[in-house]
């Protein structure tokens, strides 16, 4: 399609997160409870959204497929959805106790088609406007993003503590509503249910993203270590690949996150 393989030689791959970096910090998605604290009553509050800093809203996480998971691991829509401006605030009553996990779902966002012409590089979003004749294209692919979060109501539970079996995503393997200050914690990485090894998990606290982010890699088995001072944090893994057969671009560039709060080791 428009003169790019379906699947990119690893020089390309590379050049495409290069690119996608640099556009990336103020599209970053997320879903977080108003209060990571274990829900006493019945009643949760989340907000959604894009941010360039955690957990700031900037634009509303809208066209997304709200999901939670109970604690007996049964699926339901959340019992209300507002979308506003700079967030989607949802509500759902936590009619039993233990952990619940709240996702956005798969969220396709904007195609990107990158192409230079007589030495000028050239952008096109509208993904009916084709590259014109003679151009040279570097990238083609659409933005798959994801966010997750979970929280307890009384004892933490590990039922909802699943993911979906397509896409990039994390899966918690400790509760990740019961993390404590400078303890390990596992998670693995999963791209179509399959574990990722050396994929990179970045570590953003809250109130801190303009300094780096703590970094950790996975394992052969895709799965990670993770051992954080007290505070929130997002958890963010990306991923660019071949799309699958049949899709309108070539490569999809893929981002999931995961919020959680580590409480102080007292």
């Amino acid at each position: 399609m428009f003169g790019l393989p379906r699947k990119p030689h690893a020089l390309l791959l590379a050049s495409l997160a290069a690119f996608t970096a640099s556009q990336s910090s103020a599209h970053t998605p997320y879903i977080a409870p108003t209060s990571f604290e274990p829900v006493m009553g019945k009643m949760a509050s989340f907000d959604a959204s894009f941010a360039e800093e955690f957990f700031i809203p900037e634009a509303a996480f809208n066209k997304g497929h709200f999901m939670v998971t109970t604690p007996e691991g049964n699926s339901v829509k959340p019992d209300s959805m507002a979308e506003l401006k700079t967030r989607v605030v949802l509500e759902h009553e936590l009619k039993d106790e233990g952990t619940y996990r709240i996702t956005t779902g798969a969220r396709k966002g904007a195609t990107f088609l990158i192409y230079d012409l007589d030495g000028e590089e050239k952008r096109v979003m509208d993904p009916k406007e084709p590259a014109p004749e003679g151009a040279d294209v570097k990238f083609h692919f659409q933005s798959i993003t994801r966010a997750d979060t979970y929280v307890s109501r009384k004892a933490p539970s590990n039922g909802a503590l699943k993911v979906e079996a397509e896409g990039l995503q994390i899966l918690p393997i400790d509760n990740p509503t019961e993390l404590f200050a400078d303890e390990e914690f596992s998670l693995k990485i999963l791209l179509d249910n399959k574990g990722m090894a050396d994929q990179e998990i970045l570590a953003y606290r809250a109130n801190q993203e303009k300094s780096k982010p703590m970094s950790f890699a996975t394992n052969k088995d895709g799965v990670a270590a993770l051992t954080l001072p007290a505070g929130k944090y997002l958890l963010r893994a990306r991923y660019r690949g071949p799309a699958p057969e049949g899709s309108k671009v070539p490569t999809f560039s893929h981002t999931t996150t995961l919020s959680v709060q580590v409480f102080e080791n007292i």
